[in-house]
Protein backbone atom coordinates (compact mmCIF):
# COMPACT_ATOMS: atom_id res chain seq x y z
CA UNK A 1 0.00 0.00 0.00
CA UNK A 2 2.68 2.28 1.31
CA UNK A 3 4.53 1.44 -2.54
CA UNK A 4 1.26 2.28 -4.16
CA UNK A 5 0.79 5.66 -2.10
CA UNK A 6 4.61 6.94 -3.34
CA UNK A 7 4.40 5.74 -6.65
CA UNK A 8 2.03 9.41 -7.82
CA UNK A 9 4.28 11.50 -5.36
CA UNK A 10 7.64 10.12 -7.08
CA UNK A 11 5.80 10.28 -10.92
CA UNK A 12 5.16 14.19 -9.83
CA UNK A 13 8.20 14.65 -8.29
CA UNK A 14 9.71 13.48 -11.92
CA UNK A 15 7.19 15.19 -14.08
CA UNK A 16 8.34 18.75 -12.26
CA UNK A 17 12.04 18.15 -12.77
CA UNK A 18 11.72 17.33 -16.20
CA UNK A 19 9.18 20.33 -16.49
CA UNK A 20 11.81 22.61 -15.01
CA UNK A 21 14.56 21.41 -17.01
CA UNK A 22 13.41 20.82 -19.99
CA UNK A 23 13.14 24.28 -21.40
CA UNK A 24 16.23 25.29 -20.44
CA UNK A 25 18.24 22.39 -21.86
CA UNK A 26 15.94 22.62 -25.04
CA UNK A 27 16.99 26.16 -25.11
CA UNK A 28 20.66 25.36 -24.69
CA UNK A 29 20.76 22.61 -27.40
CA UNK A 30 19.02 24.73 -29.55
CA UNK A 31 21.34 27.32 -29.44
CA UNK A 32 24.26 25.64 -29.34
CA UNK A 33 22.85 24.08 -32.60
CA UNK A 34 22.10 27.12 -34.86
CA UNK A 35 25.89 28.57 -33.30
CA UNK A 36 27.53 25.23 -34.68
CA UNK A 37 25.32 25.25 -38.21
CA UNK A 38 26.98 29.12 -38.17
CA UNK A 39 30.46 28.15 -37.52
CA UNK A 40 29.80 25.72 -40.63
CA UNK A 41 29.21 28.76 -42.45
CA UNK A 42 31.98 30.53 -42.17
CA UNK A 43 33.87 27.16 -43.25
CA UNK A 44 34.88 26.63 -39.76
CA UNK A 45 34.46 22.74 -37.69
CA UNK A 46 31.68 23.31 -34.83
CA UNK A 47 33.43 20.34 -33.23
CA UNK A 48 36.82 22.06 -33.10
CA UNK A 49 35.39 25.09 -32.17
CA UNK A 50 33.31 23.66 -29.18
CA UNK A 51 35.93 21.75 -28.30
CA UNK A 52 37.85 24.91 -28.02
CA UNK A 53 35.35 26.28 -26.47
CA UNK A 54 35.35 23.87 -23.54
CA UNK A 55 39.30 23.69 -23.52
CA UNK A 56 39.11 26.69 -22.23
CA UNK A 57 37.05 26.88 -19.57
CA UNK A 58 37.64 23.85 -18.19
CA UNK A 59 41.44 23.08 -18.77
CA UNK A 60 43.36 23.11 -15.49
CA UNK A 61 43.14 25.09 -12.87
CA UNK A 62 44.36 27.98 -14.12
CA UNK A 63 41.41 28.25 -16.82
CA UNK A 64 38.79 26.94 -14.07
CA UNK A 65 39.76 29.85 -11.73
CA UNK A 66 38.57 32.71 -14.64
CA UNK A 67 35.59 30.54 -15.36
CA UNK A 68 34.57 30.48 -11.34
CA UNK A 69 36.11 34.41 -11.45
CA UNK A 70 33.32 35.31 -14.56
CA UNK A 71 30.88 33.12 -12.75
CA UNK A 72 30.51 35.12 -9.34
CA UNK A 73 29.23 38.58 -10.25
CA UNK A 74 26.78 36.58 -12.49
CA UNK A 75 25.24 34.84 -8.83
CA UNK A 76 24.49 38.15 -7.56
CA UNK A 77 23.09 40.02 -10.54
CA UNK A 78 21.06 36.65 -12.16
CA UNK A 79 19.99 36.26 -8.49
CA UNK A 80 18.71 39.67 -7.97
CA UNK A 81 16.90 39.29 -11.61
CA UNK A 82 15.33 36.10 -10.64
CA UNK A 83 14.09 37.30 -7.56
CA UNK A 84 11.76 40.03 -8.96
CA UNK A 85 10.91 38.04 -12.03
CA UNK A 86 9.34 35.71 -9.65
CA UNK A 87 7.60 38.28 -8.14
CA UNK A 88 5.93 39.25 -11.51
CA UNK A 89 8.53 42.87 -11.49
CA UNK A 90 10.40 43.40 -14.67
CA UNK A 91 13.49 45.05 -12.79
CA UNK A 92 16.15 45.14 -15.54
CA UNK A 93 17.92 47.81 -13.83
CA UNK A 94 20.78 45.46 -11.94
CA UNK A 95 23.30 47.19 -14.15
CA UNK A 96 22.54 50.28 -12.84
CA UNK A 97 22.11 49.03 -9.06
CA UNK A 98 25.36 47.00 -9.19
CA UNK A 99 27.55 50.39 -10.48
CA UNK A 100 25.62 52.02 -7.08
CA UNK A 101 26.38 49.44 -5.03
CA UNK A 102 30.15 49.19 -6.33
CA UNK A 103 30.29 53.04 -5.97
CA UNK A 104 29.29 52.94 -2.23
CA UNK A 105 31.61 49.91 -1.43
CA UNK A 106 34.68 51.56 -2.92
CA UNK A 107 33.69 54.90 -0.85
CA UNK A 108 33.77 53.14 2.28
CA UNK A 109 36.65 50.68 1.94
CA UNK A 110 39.10 53.74 1.01
CA UNK A 111 37.34 56.46 3.38
CA UNK A 112 35.71 54.81 6.62
CA UNK A 113 37.91 55.05 10.04
CA UNK A 114 36.64 51.81 11.24
CA UNK A 115 38.84 48.91 12.75
CA UNK A 116 40.39 46.18 10.48
CA UNK A 117 37.68 43.26 11.18
CA UNK A 118 34.78 46.23 10.57
CA UNK A 119 35.81 46.96 7.07
CA UNK A 120 34.16 44.55 4.74
CA UNK A 121 31.36 44.04 6.63
CA UNK A 122 30.55 47.68 6.48
CA UNK A 123 31.92 47.95 2.49
CA UNK A 124 28.98 45.37 1.91
CA UNK A 125 26.14 46.56 3.98
CA UNK A 126 27.27 50.19 2.30
CA UNK A 127 26.93 48.76 -1.23
CA UNK A 128 23.82 47.08 -0.32
CA UNK A 129 21.91 50.14 0.72
CA UNK A 130 23.36 52.11 -2.62
CA UNK A 131 22.02 48.91 -4.86
CA UNK A 132 18.50 49.11 -3.01
CA UNK A 133 18.47 53.04 -2.41
CA UNK A 134 18.81 53.25 -6.30
CA UNK A 135 16.15 50.15 -6.67
CA UNK A 136 13.78 52.15 -4.71
CA UNK A 137 13.28 54.74 -6.63
CA UNK A 138 11.44 52.74 -9.90
CA UNK A 139 9.62 51.10 -6.84
CA UNK A 140 8.20 53.61 -5.69
CA UNK A 141 7.32 55.21 -8.81
CA UNK A 142 5.45 52.14 -9.63
CA UNK A 143 3.45 51.85 -6.19
CA UNK A 144 2.96 55.22 -5.74
CA UNK A 145 2.34 56.59 -9.59
CA UNK A 146 2.05 53.66 -11.60
CA UNK A 147 4.77 54.31 -13.74
CA UNK A 148 6.02 50.86 -15.79
CA UNK A 149 9.24 49.75 -13.59
CA UNK A 150 10.13 48.57 -17.13
CA UNK A 151 10.71 52.03 -18.50
CA UNK A 152 12.37 53.54 -15.19
CA UNK A 153 15.38 50.87 -15.53
CA UNK A 154 15.64 51.42 -18.43
CA UNK A 155 16.76 55.24 -17.73
CA UNK A 156 18.04 54.59 -14.78
CA UNK A 157 20.78 52.11 -16.40
CA UNK A 158 22.82 55.09 -18.33
CA UNK A 159 21.96 57.56 -15.32
CA UNK A 160 23.77 55.69 -13.06
CA UNK A 161 26.65 54.97 -15.40
CA UNK A 162 26.69 58.78 -16.05
CA UNK A 163 26.85 59.92 -12.04
CA UNK A 164 29.38 57.20 -11.06
CA UNK A 165 31.54 57.96 -13.67
CA UNK A 166 31.12 61.76 -12.83
CA UNK A 167 32.39 61.10 -9.51
CA UNK A 168 35.21 58.94 -10.22
CA UNK A 169 36.09 60.75 -12.85
CA UNK A 170 35.69 64.65 -11.23
CA UNK A 171 34.81 64.42 -7.65
CA UNK A 172 36.52 62.10 -5.93
CA UNK A 173 38.74 61.10 -8.46
CA UNK A 174 42.41 59.08 -7.06
CA UNK A 175 45.83 60.69 -8.67
CA UNK A 176 46.83 59.52 -12.33
CA UNK A 177 45.52 59.48 -15.40
CA UNK A 178 42.78 56.65 -14.90
CA UNK A 179 38.88 57.39 -13.58
CA UNK A 180 38.67 55.61 -10.68
CA UNK A 181 38.17 56.50 -6.58
CA UNK A 182 41.54 56.12 -4.25
CA UNK A 183 42.42 52.07 -3.63
CA UNK A 184 40.41 50.18 -1.00
CA UNK A 185 42.67 49.71 2.00
CA UNK A 186 43.98 46.13 2.53
CA UNK A 187 41.41 45.34 5.06
CA UNK A 188 38.42 46.02 3.14
CA UNK A 189 40.22 43.73 0.30
CA UNK A 190 37.86 40.23 -0.02
CA UNK A 191 40.63 37.22 -0.39
CA UNK A 192 41.98 36.17 -3.33
CA UNK A 193 42.59 32.35 -4.06
CA UNK A 194 45.36 32.16 -6.56
CA UNK A 195 47.41 34.32 -9.25
CA UNK A 196 46.30 33.35 -12.25
CA UNK A 197 42.68 35.41 -11.97
CA UNK A 198 40.63 37.35 -10.01
CA UNK A 199 39.09 34.77 -7.85
CA UNK A 200 37.98 35.54 -4.36
CA UNK A 201 36.00 35.10 -1.13
CA UNK A 202 33.11 36.92 -3.19
CA UNK A 203 32.01 33.53 -4.98
CA UNK A 204 31.03 32.20 -1.28
CA UNK A 205 28.96 35.21 -0.64
CA UNK A 206 27.18 34.31 -4.08
CA UNK A 207 26.68 31.20 -3.31
CA UNK A 208 25.10 31.94 0.04
CA UNK A 209 22.87 34.40 -0.80
CA UNK A 210 21.52 31.86 -3.51
CA UNK A 211 20.96 28.98 -0.97
CA UNK A 212 19.42 31.73 1.29
CA UNK A 213 17.00 32.66 -0.81
CA UNK A 214 15.71 29.27 -2.07
CA UNK A 215 15.17 28.57 1.56
CA UNK A 216 13.34 32.16 1.91
CA UNK A 217 11.35 31.37 -1.02
CA UNK A 218 10.03 27.99 -0.25
CA UNK A 219 9.92 28.26 3.46
CA UNK A 220 8.16 31.41 4.66
CA UNK A 221 5.17 33.18 4.63
CA UNK A 222 6.83 36.62 2.57
CA UNK A 223 8.24 33.93 0.14
CA UNK A 224 4.91 32.48 -0.91
CA UNK A 225 3.30 36.06 -1.08
CA UNK A 226 5.84 36.89 -3.30
CA UNK A 227 5.57 33.91 -5.53
CA UNK A 228 1.42 34.90 -5.39
CA UNK A 229 2.13 38.57 -6.44
CA UNK A 230 3.96 36.84 -9.55
CA UNK A 231 1.41 34.90 -10.14
CA UNK A 232 -1.74 36.28 -9.97
CA UNK A 233 -1.45 40.10 -8.19
CA UNK A 234 -5.09 40.31 -8.11
CA UNK A 235 -6.03 37.47 -6.16
CA UNK A 236 -3.32 38.18 -3.87
CA UNK A 237 -5.07 41.28 -3.46
CA UNK A 238 -8.39 39.57 -2.75
CA UNK A 239 -6.15 37.08 -0.47
CA UNK A 240 -4.78 39.69 1.85
CA UNK A 241 -1.91 40.35 0.78
CA UNK A 242 -0.31 43.81 1.01
CA UNK A 243 0.85 44.37 -3.00
CA UNK A 244 2.06 47.77 -2.60
CA UNK A 245 4.36 47.61 0.43
CA UNK A 246 5.61 43.77 -0.97
CA UNK A 247 6.53 45.04 -4.56
CA UNK A 248 8.49 47.61 -2.89
CA UNK A 249 10.53 44.74 -0.76
CA UNK A 250 11.50 43.25 -3.38
CA UNK A 251 12.69 45.43 -5.60
CA UNK A 252 14.92 46.66 -2.42
CA UNK A 253 16.42 43.13 -1.68
CA UNK A 254 16.78 42.80 -5.61
CA UNK A 255 18.67 45.84 -5.78
CA UNK A 256 20.60 45.03 -2.60
CA UNK A 257 21.93 41.65 -3.89
CA UNK A 258 22.52 43.49 -7.24
CA UNK A 259 25.22 45.82 -5.01
CA UNK A 260 26.71 42.99 -3.23
CA UNK A 261 27.49 42.28 -7.26
CA UNK A 262 29.39 45.35 -7.44
CA UNK A 263 30.80 45.23 -3.93
CA UNK A 264 32.50 41.97 -5.22
CA UNK A 265 33.94 43.27 -8.42
CA UNK A 266 35.44 46.70 -6.27
CA UNK A 267 36.54 44.42 -3.54
CA UNK A 268 37.42 41.21 -4.62
CA UNK A 269 38.46 42.18 -8.12
CA UNK A 270 39.96 45.42 -8.98
CA UNK A 271 40.56 46.68 -5.35
CA UNK A 272 39.01 50.31 -6.09
CA UNK A 273 35.83 51.54 -7.85
CA UNK A 274 36.97 52.03 -11.57
CA UNK A 275 34.72 54.00 -13.82
CA UNK A 276 32.47 51.79 -16.05
CA UNK A 277 34.54 48.63 -14.64
CA UNK A 278 31.15 46.62 -15.06
CA UNK A 279 30.91 44.67 -19.11
CA UNK A 280 27.46 44.25 -18.96
CA UNK A 281 27.02 41.49 -16.17
CA UNK A 282 23.80 43.43 -15.14
CA UNK A 283 22.24 42.21 -18.63
CA UNK A 284 23.98 39.24 -18.63
CA UNK A 285 22.09 38.74 -15.47
CA UNK A 286 18.56 38.36 -17.29
CA UNK A 287 19.89 35.90 -19.32
CA UNK A 288 21.46 33.73 -16.30
CA UNK A 289 17.66 34.14 -14.61
CA UNK A 290 15.54 33.69 -17.62
CA UNK A 291 17.84 30.21 -18.23
CA UNK A 292 17.18 29.67 -14.81
CA UNK A 293 13.63 29.63 -14.82
CA UNK A 294 13.54 31.97 -11.80
CA UNK A 295 15.09 29.60 -9.56
CA UNK A 296 17.52 30.75 -6.77
CA UNK A 297 19.92 26.72 -7.79
CA UNK A 298 19.24 27.35 -11.14
CA UNK A 299 20.83 30.53 -11.18
CA UNK A 300 23.89 28.88 -9.71
CA UNK A 301 24.22 26.52 -12.74
CA UNK A 302 23.28 29.21 -15.35
CA UNK A 303 26.03 31.47 -14.00
CA UNK A 304 28.55 28.92 -14.09
CA UNK A 305 27.62 27.85 -17.91
CA UNK A 306 27.35 31.98 -18.67
CA UNK A 307 30.90 31.92 -16.57
CA UNK A 308 32.31 29.03 -19.07
CA UNK A 309 31.19 30.64 -22.02
CA UNK A 310 32.62 33.84 -21.20
CA UNK A 311 36.00 32.10 -20.08
CA UNK A 312 36.35 29.85 -23.08
CA UNK A 313 35.83 32.55 -25.55
CA UNK A 314 39.16 34.73 -24.94
CA UNK A 315 40.98 30.85 -25.87
CA UNK A 316 39.00 30.57 -28.60
CA UNK A 317 39.93 33.81 -30.48
CA UNK A 318 43.31 33.01 -29.80
CA UNK A 319 43.77 29.66 -30.54
CA UNK A 320 41.30 28.97 -33.67
CA UNK A 321 40.96 33.07 -34.49
CA UNK A 322 37.16 32.78 -34.23
CA UNK A 323 35.84 35.47 -32.82
CA UNK A 324 35.19 35.78 -28.82
CA UNK A 325 31.30 37.60 -30.04
CA UNK A 326 30.45 33.90 -30.71
CA UNK A 327 29.52 33.27 -27.34
CA UNK A 328 27.28 36.32 -27.20
CA UNK A 329 25.10 35.10 -30.20
CA UNK A 330 24.62 31.75 -28.44
CA UNK A 331 23.53 33.79 -25.20
CA UNK A 332 21.34 35.91 -27.46
CA UNK A 333 20.04 32.89 -29.00
CA UNK A 334 19.21 31.05 -25.53
CA UNK A 335 17.81 34.09 -24.65
CA UNK A 336 15.56 34.53 -27.63
CA UNK A 337 14.58 30.78 -27.52
CA UNK A 338 13.48 31.28 -23.53
CA UNK A 339 11.40 34.60 -24.61
CA UNK A 340 9.73 32.66 -27.69
CA UNK A 341 8.82 30.14 -25.44
CA UNK A 342 7.16 32.61 -22.48
CA UNK A 343 5.07 34.45 -25.25
CA UNK A 344 3.87 31.13 -26.83
CA UNK A 345 2.93 29.71 -23.19
CA UNK A 346 1.97 33.03 -22.06
CA UNK A 347 -0.67 33.70 -25.34
CA UNK A 348 -2.01 29.82 -24.72
CA UNK A 349 -2.94 31.18 -21.08
CA UNK A 350 -4.71 33.96 -22.37
CA UNK A 351 -6.41 32.36 -25.01
CA UNK A 352 -9.17 31.06 -22.74
CA UNK A 353 -10.22 34.77 -21.64
CA UNK A 354 -12.38 35.11 -24.50
CA UNK A 355 -14.32 32.65 -22.47
CA UNK A 356 -17.41 34.23 -20.49
CA UNK A 357 -15.68 36.47 -17.58
CA UNK A 358 -16.78 34.32 -14.85
CA UNK A 359 -14.36 32.24 -16.00
CA UNK A 360 -11.25 34.17 -16.03
CA UNK A 361 -11.73 37.43 -14.02
CA UNK A 362 -8.99 36.61 -12.09
CA UNK A 363 -6.40 35.87 -13.92
CA UNK A 364 -5.06 39.18 -14.90
CA UNK A 365 -1.62 39.66 -13.98
CA UNK A 366 -0.96 43.15 -14.54
CA UNK A 367 -2.02 46.23 -12.21
CA UNK A 368 0.15 45.56 -9.05
CA UNK A 369 0.71 48.85 -8.58
CA UNK A 370 -2.17 50.13 -8.38
CA UNK A 371 -3.69 47.43 -5.88
CA UNK A 372 -4.61 48.89 -2.22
Amino acid sequence: MSVALHRPAQQTLARNISRALGGPLFAIVISFAVGGLLVLALGRNPFAVYGALLTGAFSGWPNLSVTLQMTTPLLFTGLAVALAFRSGIWNIGVEGQMLMGGLFAGIVGYAAPLPDPLMVPACLLAAVAGGAAWAAIPALLRVFVGVNELVICLMLNPMALLLTGWISARVLKAPGPTNKLPDVVDAARLTNFTLYSQLNTGIFIGLACCVLVAIFNVATVRGFEWKLIGLNARFANYGGVRIRANVVAVMLVSGAIAGLAGAEEVLGAYGAYYDNFSPGYGFDGIAVAMLANSNPIGVILSSFLFGALNSGSSVLQMQLGVSKYLVQVLQFLVVLILAARFTFSWRGRRRPLTAPRAAGSLTTKQGAATEP
